[in-house]
């Protein structure tokens, strides 16, 4: 409809009148005036000229909501006559502004329609086409557009929302809250608001109270849902207490914020629980406060008894006796391994640091699981320790004490048992002997007789010792000569009464007994004072010197580490180290000894009792002889003479390895050499009780052993000789 001063043309308000007057005169309810007759179609008066500003029409006085002004049809009317029958069924006027959005509007209403329901589908249609219709006082209705309705100060309600009928006016309403947080409930209704009618809500924080501007329809739909948010929270929320019989209401709460509070990993759906709902622990009572939702009552029934079940400590403490092990060395093995461990399940693991160094020493608690993950975090298996671990050696009962799960006492028992074994033992008969070398001999070896052809032992030539049951000659055995110069054989000794070789003198006939992988050492010689060091002070008569004294052994020292094998075989790690004395000086008035050093390391192999020969230690001396005649003066030297002579000597160690099997058979050497003895009747009356085969005793002594019946040997204890 054009809002200009000209008149419009007839047809422009013809079809509107019509309706208007067949919908009047359908009507059952009278009016307080007669109504005007309907004019003819063809000779309607012109309408009347439209003020800018109004809306002309004539009210239709004392129409009520109920009555009913259908039926009614509009096709593609413009806004102008829309406006024109709303102002006609309101009584009020119409003020608009020059430019509304220009639309056609279509409607049809049933005979039904009260005029309640005509206005509501007026008001609607104008909303959904940009216009809003706004109350202004008691006689006039303001139509703008939408997007200016909600800047236009809209009538602000004072009364419920919901004691109007719906439409889409624009209106504004005060929220006054009474239980519900104003700021959250803000955040809610966003979205329920008009994007076209409503602007932001306002929020009152001294009031608690919110201002939202919106239609008619939204601000009832939005009264209607705070009235089921703005409720005391006593009215939906329950509160329950567990009484906790085993577990501590700290822990169990803590159990259940991790469980229940914690975002789930690995894109997994979190545990929906209710914002409201919470659980407290209190420790005077060791109870467990849930408040929330009676209906999550259920859950919490089933997930608090499960948790709060009877189950055995996570870690457990025990003490293993060490039978045959040191407890200061098996703790440190076990420590390496678990250490070990733990620093290649991390580099497994992508680096993440562990504390296995240190819960070897403190046991350290796993730390939480965190998430929903915590439920199924990967377990230890069952051949991995886990992080409360911890191992200590108890030095006074040479016991370990042990901590923690049931798998790893397990695994530490089964290791401890498997470690906590008797080694296997080894006697080692040791000769040690010194040759003379002579001008022809290029070693001890050759001297004695024993050949070596193509780097083999081929035999022995001559008698090495004599007298009864002395050792001879070797008969078709054979050995190989390793590089450093030991010979390693299978030597047939027997008994001999050849005469005894002048060069070859018997030093020392010990033996020694030592386990698997342990060390063994033999000493022959003397212990002498020597200088170390010396300090002078001042005194009543000048400087005084002092001199700081040690015990200095000098003689042949042999070390023996031996590795023993299932099948008898023994391996020998020997290191022979022999000083001498070869002269003296003088120093600071004191007389030291010159010591001479001889030493090789060797490592060889051979099956129980089979012979080692060691040698290659050779020394030269040279000697000065006079005659009788020589120290007198001019006489012993017109008459006496002297005469030089160079002697070379070679040591020789032979060592004959038995694997002991911790039987009788074991000590049948060693009662042999008792039997050859001349004390032998008083040593067996103390050990007459002693386990001895059947045959053995002084005539049934092996008929050849290493050192029977050789000149000067006598019996040693410990290693040491005389």
């Amino acid at each position: 409809m054009n809002c200009s001063s000209t008149p419009s043309p007839q047809r422009s308000l013809s079809p509107l009148f019509l309706l208007a007057a067949v919908s009047l005169a359908l009507s059952p309810v009278g009016f307080a005036q007669t109504a005007a007759p309907a004019a003819p179609a063809v000779a309607a008066p012109a309408a009347p000229a439209v003020i800018a500003g109004t809306v002309a029409a004539t009210p239709v006085p004392s129409l009520s909501g109920t009555d009913k002004v259908g039926p009614m049809m509009l096709r593609d009317e413009t806004i102008g006559q829309v406006l024109e029958l709303l102002q006609r069924w309101t009584g009020k006027t119409v003020l608009r502004p020059q430019a509304l959005p220009a639309s056609l509007y279509t409607l049809s209403l049933p005979a039904t329609a009260t005029r309640n329901d005509a206005l509501l589908a007026i008001e609607t249609l104008l909303t959904l086409n940009g216009v809003a219709v706004i109350q202004q006082g008691d006689k006039f209705l303001k139509v703008v557009p939408n997007n200016v309705a909600k800047s236009e100060s809209p009538t602000l309600l004072s009364e419920s929302a919901l004691s109007l009928p719906p439409s889409g006016r624009v209106a504004s309403k005060i929220f006054l809250l009474k239980h519900a947080n104003g700021q959250e409930v803000v955040v809610q209704i966003q979205g329920m608001l008009n994007s076209t009618l409503g602007t932001p809500p306002v929020f009152f924080s001294r009031n608690n109270a919110i201002l939202v501007t919106d239609s008619i329809m939204n601000l009832q739909k939005i009264e209607t849902v705070l009235a089921q948010l703005d409720r005391p929270q006593l009215d939906v929320i329950a509160t329950k207490l567990y009484n906790l019989k085993h577990a501590m209401a700290t822990d169990m709460v803590n159990k259940l914020t991790t469980l229940l509070r914690t975002p789930a990993a690995n894109g997994a759906a979190p545990f929906r629980l209710s914002t409201g709902t919470s659980f407290t622990a209190d420790e005077r009572t060791n109870r467990v406060i849930v408040m929330g939702s009676a209906d999550q009552h259920p859950f919490f029934d089933k997930l608090i008894e499960s948790l709060d079940a009877t189950s055995d400590p996570n870690t457990k403490t025990d003490v293993v006796f060490l039978r045959h092990a040191n407890a200061t060395e098996t703790a440190s093995l076990l420590t390496q391994l678990i250490t070990g461990q733990t620093r290649a399940a991390s580099t497994a693991n992508g680096g993440r640091s562990t504390t296995g160094a240190n819960r070897v020493t403190t046991p350290t608690p796993a730390a939480p699981a965190t998430g929903a993950a915590a439920a199924g975090s990967q377990q230890n298996g069952a051949d991995e320790f886990s992080s409360m671990v911890t191992v200590i050696a108890d030095v006074r009962s040479n016991s370990i004490v042990v901590s923690g799960t049931k798998d790893d006492l397990r695994l530490l028992h089964d290791l401890i048992d498997k470690v906590d074994v008797v080694l296997p033992q080894v006697r080692v008969e040791v000769v040690i002997a010194e040759v003379t070398l002579t001008s022809n001999d290029s070693s001890g070896i050759t001297a004695l007789g024993m050949t070596v052809t193509n780097g083999k032992l081929t035999g022995v030539n001559g008698t090495l010792f004599g007298g009864a049951g002395g050792v001879t000659g070797i008969g078709g055995g054979s050995a190989a000569l390793a590089p450093n110069g030991t010979l390693t054989g299978i030597v047939n000794l027997g008994t001999s009464t050849s005469p005894t070789k002048n060069d070859l003198q018997v030093l020392s006939v010990p033996a020694i007994t030592t386990s698997h992988n342990k060390e063994a050492t033999i000493f022959v010689g003397e212990s002498r004072p020597v200088i170390t060091g010396t300090q002078s002070t001042a005194g009543t008569a000048g400087l005084v010197a002092s001199s700081t004294v040690s015990q200095r052994d000098i003689g042949i020292q042999l070390r023996v580490l031996p590795l023993i094998g299932k099948d008898g075989s023994v391996q020998l790690q020997v290191t022979q180290q022999v000083e001498d004395v070869l002269g003296s000086v003088t120093i600071d008035g004191n007389d030291q000894p010159v010591i001479g050093r001889r030493s090789t390391d060797s490592f060889v192999s051979a099956m129980s009792g089979e012979i080692i020969v060691l040698g290659g230690l050779q020394r030269s001396n040279d000697t000065t002889t006079k005659n009788r005649l020589g120290p007198i003066p001019i006489i012993g030297d017109l008459l006496g003479g002297s005469s030089k002579t160079k002697t070379r000597t070679e040591l020789l160690i032979f060592l004959r390895p038995y694997v002991l099997n911790n039987s009788a058979v074991d000590n049948l050497n060693a009662i042999s050499r008792v039997d050859a003895t001349p004390i032998a009747e008083q040593v067996h009356k103390h050990i007459d009780k002693a386990p001895v085969p059947p045959g053995a005793g002084p005539t049934a002594a092996p008929s050849s052993p290493l050192i029977n019946g050789l000149p000067g040997a006598t019996l040693e204890v410990g290693g040491s000789s005389k």
